[in-house]
């Protein structure tokens, strides 16, 4: 029993170890099972215990090993993750946003749009909104502004918007034939202005969706570079953990698990939503540029979705 233990102790540490290991981005099983590189470290301390009963020396190695190997290659996201002070909350307006992966066939698709409507946000970023709901959308977004409704391209990749302030500079950038659209545009706030760069790429269940969910990932970075406002948000189901290699990175980004805490927005099961990151994974994500802060982060069950929705308020601070 004690090496059928250790044996699984090892196997749970190669496993944490993946996220620190270039070439795991390389293989596409080895990529998907580094995005539960929390859980495997949660295993690895459960069965630290019984190794502990059979030999302390053993379980307490197995267990700091497994402390440090995770503390490594994750705890490092909060580095630099600074609270905000008062005067920040104070003094700068907020941007209320709720971003929302629906699911294209929800059954209960009108009810988790009016439960998010009712919230009041200044914008609303809507993924995976079903071509055929495109009357619910017009009803829901009423008299403000608005994108996505298009007559020959209706909701690219899924995505919509409605927004309290007015939209500009819209450009859709076809990254691959089929599927593959990032969308950029300027929110034009009463005093500032918003870039946004939004995606959603496929879900990895198969290898050739897995390299094009890399793709519209690897998109962000030279995208962030044309940017011509100093206030940039990038938003989207990015179907895949901020700890992989393929996570979205630059120098000018810092995203909001970094700024908010562990949180989770996909779960397995909706049974399993209140225990939060313990059993989902986060793969909708928002980054923010360096003058710009986010705030009041939460997340919201969504009736007929596999996703929780991210509520948060943004801060433009300079």
């Amino acid at each position: 029993m004690f090496f059928i233990l250790l044996l699984i102790e090892l196997v749970l540490l190669l496993l944490i170890l993946l996220p620190l290991v270039a070439l795991s981005g390389e293989y596409y099983l080895l990529d998907l099972l580094s995005n539960f590189q929390l859980h495997f470290f949660i295993l690895a301390l459960f069965f630290s215990i019984p190794l502990l009963l059979k030999s302390v020396k053993v379980g307490a190695i197995s267990a700091v090993l497994s402390i440090v190997l995770f503390a490594s290659s994750h705890l490092w996201w909060f580095s630099k993750a600074q609270p905000l002070e008062t005067e920040y909350l104070d003094a700068y307006p907020k941007l209320h946003i709720v971003q929302a992966n629906l699911s294209y066939y929800n059954p209960v698709l009108r009810t988790a749009v009016e439960e998010l409507n009712s919230l009041d946000a200044d914008l609303y970023l809507f993924y995976e909104f079903n071509q055929e709901q495109k009357p619910l959308f017009l009803e829901i977004a009423a008299k403000r502004y608005k994108f996505g409704d298009g007559d020959y391209d209706g909701f690219p990749d899924g995505m919509s918007l409605i927004s309290k302030y007015p939209l500009t500079n819209i450009k859709k950038h076809k990254v691959l034939p089929r599927k593959g659209t990032v969308i950029t545009l300027t929110l034009q706030l009463p005093k500032q202005r918003l870039d946004l760069i939004l995606l959603h790429p496929p879900s990895p269940r198969t290898p050739d969706k897995w390299i094009k969910r890399n793709v519209l990932l690897g998109s962000v970075q030279p995208l962030v570079e044309l940017a011509k406002n100093k206030h940039i948000l990038v938003a989207g189901d990015f179907n895949t953990t901020p700890w992989s290699n393929h996570f979205p990175r630059h120098h000018q980004l810092t995203p909001c698990y970094q700024q908010t805490g562990m949180y989770a927005s996909w779960h397995a099961s909706k049974y399993l939503h209140p225990y939060g990151w313990l059993t989902g994974l986060p793969i909708d994500h928002c980054l923010t540029s360096n003058g710009v802060k986010v705030s009041q982060f939460k997340t919201h069950s969504l009736p007929g979705s596999d996703h929780l929705a991210l509520d948060y308020k943004l801060l433009l601070i300079d």
